[in-house]
């Protein structure tokens, strides 16, 4: 019998790398058109005057239809304003590492299951990156993280991006049966070709995305998993973005892993 081991690698509180001031960060809305004639748009977010090597694209949670509005380098207006990662990227961004928040291809307004597990997903994406490259074009090394119904996303972006993608990393992966959204039960992990992470809150109480079951998987495809423990200011439903499924309190951790994993690679977590 063939045992898996994985490192389960514990952050509570840590000396965190400094992100850059959210006042030093500048927000781009960058739309690409489709051969479809349809839109993929996105938000890069980088440090002013920065010419950022490295990249994180965002995949945020259910439904993954941010519709952003931009006005002299913010974003003042969005469908998902508290979702994890459009509250929080602030803190990943820094000298040498931007990020894009995706949203979805502009005929959704709900970014479809079927959709985002597709070759179709990955094709807009990479039209998207493809334009923020033109924009960027120190930048070399690209990772995707996705968050709940966006590691949906993560997940298949990692299966069809060797060659795109230098890694993807789950947080808060949806993988347990009782759930809305099923496509990642029972999914295949080594389809991707790529390094792939996981980061899970320990206390996670959303229904389809309990700790044990993405420490399983972890285990079974042999793959790191970040265990965060921190948490403050919970307030409403176990699967809301202000509940530990969201991170809430535990920010700075998440977005210093991110930030960690697309510089540093995924081995320093196998410990």
């Amino acid at each position: 019998m063939v045992r898996f081991i994985v490192a389960v690698f514990l952050l509570t509180g840590l000396s965190l790398e400094a992100s850059a001031d959210p006042a030093e960060q500048v927000d781009l809305l960058v739309t690409v058109k489709l051969d479809n004639g349809l839109e993929q748009a996105g938000v890069l977010t980088v440090v002013k005057g920065d010419a950022p090597t490295a990249l994180v694209m965002l995949m945020p949670g259910d439904p993954g239809v941010l519709r952003p509005e931009v006005v002299d380098g913010k974003i003042v207006k969005s469908r998902m304003p508290g979702h994890t990662f459009v509250r929080a990227r602030n803190l990943l961004v820094r000298p040498g590492l931007a990020a894009v928040l995706v949203d979805c291809r502009s005929d959704m307004e709900s970014c479809g299951e079927s959709y985002v597990m597709s070759k179709e997903r990955f094709d807009d994406v990479a039209k998207l990156l493809t334009e923020v490259k033109r924009l960027q074009p120190g930048i070399k090394e690209v990772w995707v993280a996705g968050h709940s119904f966006g590691t949906l996303s993560s997940a298949s972006l990692a299966r069809y991006g060797a060659g795109t993608f230098d890694g993807s990393i789950h947080a808060s992966t949806i993988l347990f049966i009782k759930s809305s959204y099923r496509s990642l039960v029972g999914y295949d992990y080594s389809l991707a070709k790529i390094p792939q992470l996981f980061i899970h809150h320990r206390n996670d109480p959303c229904q389809g995305t309990p700790y044990a079951e993405a420490e399983r998987v972890a285990g079974k495809y042999n793959i790191p998993i970040v265990t965060i423990t921190e948490a403050s200011g919970q307030r409403g439903g176990p699967c809301g973005a202000f509940s530990e499924h969201g991170f809430v309190g535990a920010e700075k951790l998440l977005m210093q892993t991110i930030a960690d994993a697309a510089e540093r690679g995924i081995d320093q977590f196998r410990r």
